[in-house]
């Protein structure tokens, strides 16, 4: 016999009237159960620890532990929740590394009245809903930059790719040659033939071409 009982939500938004809406959408289904509204990440965590809601519905933006962190919570700590990502707007790093995490959904608030009891019921069930293109688009445009960086990286010296890793995650030249017991002038001299061999400009366009990319599995669908 199937589960009838109803669907359990946990709403984490630091903005009243916002929690106020979401609590409006789902007031009318009879099938959802809304148990918690928290206003910050560690409250939803807390929250989490204490009824283990089957869905949490969770701002990107919101003081104590923004959405993503909260995303890296659950999942470090395999907690059974299912998790949508409620944001007014991602970048594609954010989008890629929510994805990347295993995020059951990311819901765009601008079309929360069409979409948000589609995607709670669709993630309740196991199953992923992004029903924004750009979502899509994003995960694309990180792929594409995958290839390109596979194509250039071959370019360098193990040495210059330990270096070019270094430099992105915003170390400097100091730090790298502590790290590697080289001298900064030494540093700079691999900087320099890295940028000439990559065809770029300065250290900012290095970290571009070596953000952060994913391969999502399984493939992005609105399930």
């Amino acid at each position: 016999m199937a589960d009838s009982r109803p669907t359990t939500i946990l709403f984490a938004d630091d903005h009243p009237l916002v929690l106020n809406a979401l609590k409006g959408l789902v007031g009318a289904d009879e099938t959802l159960r809304p148990i918690h509204f928290v206003c910050d990440g560690l409250a939803a965590i807390s929250a989490l620890e204490k009824d283990a809601p089957d869905v949490a519905v969770v701002d990107m933006r919101m003081p104590g532990l923004s959405g993503l962190k909260f995303l890296e919570e659950v999942r470090s700590r395999n907690l059974p929740v299912r998790v949508i990502l409620f944001t007014a707007e991602m970048n594609d790093e954010e989008i890629c590394d929510a994805v990347s995490l295993g995020v059951d959904s990311i819901l765009f608030k601008r079309s929360a009245p069409e979409n948000l009891l589609d995607c709670i019921h669709k993630v309740a069930v196991g199953n992923r809903c992004f029903p924004d293109e750009s979502i899509a688009a994003a995960v694309d445009r990180q792929r594409q930059q995958r290839e390109r960086m596979d194509q250039l990286l071959p370019r360098l010296s193990p040495r210059e790719t330990a270096i070019a890793t270094m430099a992105a995650k915003r170390m400097s030249n100091k730090e790298i040659a502590k790290a590697l017991d080289i001298t900064e002038g030494t540093v700079k001299v691999h900087l320099h033939n890295i940028f000439l061999k990559l065809g770029l400009s300065d250290r900012s366009a290095l970290r571009t071409l070596l953000s952060p990319v994913v391969e999502p599995s399984p493939p992005l669908s609105d399930g």
